[in-house]
């Protein structure tokens, strides 16, 4: 009489047990979620597969006649599929961390990694490790790893992490790291990443990575354009572009013969109102002979003998004349005269590689090429043409009183305004001529172009900044701009919202909770 009350109490005891157990197993889950390193989600796991074990050995009995139902076999097979479908996925999965790819449908690929920045990646010689200090709550933080994680992805000794500066003040303080900036270092050097894109921290890799001259010099004291004025016609915008891509920018005198340095990258002379002395000379044939390089940005209306003797070794030439096109703009909130010449069409060059943009040259003076340019070692090329629109104004007295017209005597357009010549001249040793060091110019007939009232001005920076980074043989920083979002936003009424609201949050998360519902009903009746 009393074994049925003892079996019934024994039979809810050890089912409040398994009961138990699958409760600490699903709290185990939810602790290794929320802290995958806590050790507690091992025991609450460990302690729940016991209890529901031991459930199990004591009702053998139970178990194995629950087993032999229809329906049980039927939940096992549909527990077995699970099972079996949850270890393809986590095979998938784990193929995928070793092994993934990625496909960027967007229509401007800005989640895709600029060819430039990718060789770069590929051909990393040296450990960098970069560190973002974000806070956990910051906007910038998960634009910051979805950028870090692209470049993670193309070499393994490209690694990040990101840190929380309030709660590691120390280690902010160590690296002398302000909120929302990235510190990127290689070896013992180290720079910091304030712009939050590809084209910045791509250049910074460059300069950590590239072992050479960084320096680039403009030369002082025949009126050219000052690196330090803010003014309008000064360099000190074109001055932050350099900085910002890793470049020490000096200025140079080379009155007395003083010898260009040897960490110059490029030797710049920026708009001079006068030519140079015989030891100013000497000093530029000498570096450019060594295997130097020099971008020389020559105005309108200005005489150099030397310099133009210097230009006829790379035949190339300045005409006397300034460029006026019939097409004036009104951009808004100014406006561009007959005096500025409009470049739109490049010639095939690491250059103009990929520039798209109008650059503008105020008073700009054509840049030719002699007809005899062929010579061995020698690779001259235009960079740009200005309009159909355009002329070369050869009466320079009518120019300077404001009634230049075109005539029959002026030059037609389309004209160049700039070209680089590379040239590697033969040295004779041992009764052979064998090619010697590489030297590189460019000659822009124009300086206004990049000084501070133009520096920002459509593609004129992009233009500037690739010449000299031809010049200093960094094509790996020619043309790694940022990309920017074309349009991906929506906009709708609020009265879409809320259909977008029933839609997806209620009516279609209740489609299959009642559906099921009607297919447990039916059976039922059965």
């Amino acid at each position: 009489m009393h074994d049925a009350p003892d079996r019934t109490g024994r039979a809810q005891l050890w089912r409040a047990i398994a009961a138990l157990g699958v409760t600490l197993l699903a709290i185990a889950a939810l602790v290794d979620i929320a802290r995958p390193d806590a050790h507690a989600a091992v025991y609450l796991a460990l302690a729940g597969g016991i209890l529901l074990l031991a459930a199990g050995v004591a009702n053998l009995a139970s178990v194995t006649a629950f087993v032999r139902r229809r329906d049980a076999r039927r939940g096992a097979d549909a527990i077995l599929a699970t099972l079996f479908m949850t270890a393809i996925l986590v095979v998938v999965q784990a193929t995928s961390a070793r092994r993934s790819h990625t496909f960027d449908l967007t229509r401007n690929h800005r989640h895709t990694l600029a060819p430039q920045t990718i060789s770069l990646l590929e051909t990393l010689d040296r450990d960098v490790d970069v560190t973002g200090f974000f806070r956990q709550a910051s906007s910038k933080r998960a634009g910051a790893e979805e950028l870090l994680s692209m470049y993670a992805r193309r070499s393994p000794r490209f690694r990040y992490s990101l840190v929380d500066p309030d709660r590691q003040p120390e280690l902010a303080r160590r690296m002398d790291a302000s909120l929302d900036v990235m510190v990127v270092q290689a070896g013992d050097d180290r720079r910091v990443v304030r712009t939050l894109d590809e084209e910045a921290l791509t250049n910074v890799l460059v300069s950590l990575t590239r072992s050479g001259p960084r320096a680039v010099y403009f030369v002082t004291g025949h009126g050219e354009k000052d690196v330090a004025s803010t003014d309008r016609e000064g360099y000190s915008r074109a001055r932050l572009g350099l900085e910002s891509q890793g470049y020490t920018v000096r200025s140079l005198s080379l009155l007395g013969g003083t010898p260009v340095p040897p960490d110059c990258a490029v030797l710049v002379i920026a708009g001079p109102r006068r030519d140079y002395f015989a030891d100013e000379q000497s000093s530029i044939e000498r570096h450019l002979r060594s295997g130097g390089s020099a971008l020389f940005m020559i105005d309108s209306q200005v005489d150099v003998p030397y310099l133009s003797a210097l230009f006829a070794r790379y035949h190339l030439a300045l005409l006397n004349a300034v460029v006026l096109d019939e097409l004036a703009l009104d951009a808004g909130d100014r406006t561009f005269d007959a005096t500025v010449a409009k470049v739109r069409r490049y010639e095939s060059h690491p250059i103009t590689q990929g520039l798209n943009y109008v650059t503008m040259f105020p008073r700009a003076r054509p840049v030719v090429m002699r007809t005899d340019s062929a010579r061995a070692g020698l690779d001259t090329r235009y960079l740009g043409f200005t309009d159909d629109t355009s002329w070369g104004e050869t009466d320079m007295e009518s120019f300077r009183i404001g009634r230049a017209e075109r005539d029959g005597v002026d030059i037609a357009g389309p004209l160049p305004i700039a070209a680089a010549a590379a040239l590697t001249p033969m040295v004779a040793a041992g009764g052979a001529a064998t090619p010697g060091i590489e030297s590189r110019m460019v000659l822009i007939g124009d300086s206004d172009f990049a000084n501070n009232a133009m520096y920002g001005v459509l593609g004129n920076s992009d233009f500037f900044l690739n010449a000299i980074a031809f010049l200093s043989e960094d094509d790996n920083l020619i043309q790694i701009r940022p990309r920017r979002s074309s349009g991906d936003s929506v906009y709708i009424t609020e009265r879409q919202g809320r259909l977008v609201f029933l839609v997806c949050l209620i009516l279609l998360p209740l489609t299959p909770i009642v559906t099921g519902a009607v297919v447990v009903a039916r059976r039922r009746r059965l």
